[in-house]
């Protein structure tokens, strides 16, 4: 039992020092704070996942190459899984690496794979030695009452968190036919082919109108992921949704501009 405490107090110290570096990464690259992470705590499990798998597969490589090449194995192994996994369960994409050089359908990449190699091989010669000496010294009743405070914590994280978003699609879809219920079924063919009828500022109201009622509706939670992932997608609806985004940006300039 004290074993299982362990590595889930590790799961927990990697899920948070991920959080972190997704948070510090993706806030510096779009010049405001953005709080990542799937879930509403700050730790990003995925990276917790990667680093006990890690730690408990080559924990005991010496060698360095071999250490690198296969923690890029097994951590973009796990990053496509998981990317696979999201997009069946919620039809949509939480990241896409597609614009990026030597890339594999957009789940993982190059410069990902790099990165996530060296970061292993700093885990385990570098950060992991003095985590697991700290950790070590908690006394045992703590580990095994804190260990189950967090793993509740996640769970109702996890748990409150899919709930909240398992009907985000379905909003989508929502969008999605009343958008074509008077674009004809293409937006863009509607800003092309009925302009003269009912102007510009009557086109971009309507829009905005709908775009409008669709956030109205979003709860806490999927405004919170939309703010996390820019580059979240829809699989099946993401149409509408980027080009009225595109839209409702063009007239809140316009609107500031008059």
């Amino acid at each position: 039992m004290l074993l299982v405490e362990t590595y889930f107090i590790w799961f927990v110290c990697y899920s948070v020092l991920g959080w972190v570096y997704e948070t510090i990464l993706c806030s510096t690259l779009e010049r405001r704070f953005i709080s990542r992470g799937f879930l509403n705590g700050p730790y990003c499990p995925i990276y917790g996942f990667g680093a006990i798998l890690v730690i408990a597969v080559l924990g005991d490589v010496d060698n360095i190459a071999a250490l690198f090449l296969s923690g890029v194995v097994l951590t973009c192994s796990l990053e496509y899984v998981t990317s696979w996994g999201m997009e069946k369960l919620f039809h949509a994409r939480w990241w896409d690496y597609s614009d990026k050089k030597w890339n594999i359908n957009g789940r993982i990449c190059l410069l990902g794979a790099v990165a996530f190699g060296s970061f292993s091989v700093l885990l385990i010669k570098g950060i992991h030695p003095p985590v697991a000496q700290l950790i070590g010294r908690i006394p045992r009743n703590f580990m095994h009452y804190g260990s189950l405070f967090l793993f509740l914590l996640l769970l109702v994280d996890s748990f409150y968190t899919i709930l909240s978003v398992s009907d985000f699609d379905q909003k989508l879809k929502e969008l999605s036919a009343e958008i074509a219920g008077f674009t004809d079924g293409a937006l863009h063919r509607y800003a092309e082919t009925l302009k003269e009828r009912v102007g510009e500022k009557e086109l971009h109201e309507k829009i905005s109108h709908a775009y409008e009622r669709f956030r109205s509706r979003m709860n806490a939670q999927e405004h919170r992921m939309l703010k996390a992932f820019p580059a979240f997608r829809s699989m099946r609806y993401n149409k509408h949704l980027q080009e009225i985004r595109a839209a409702v940006k063009k007239l809140k300039e316009r609107n500031r501009n008059h």
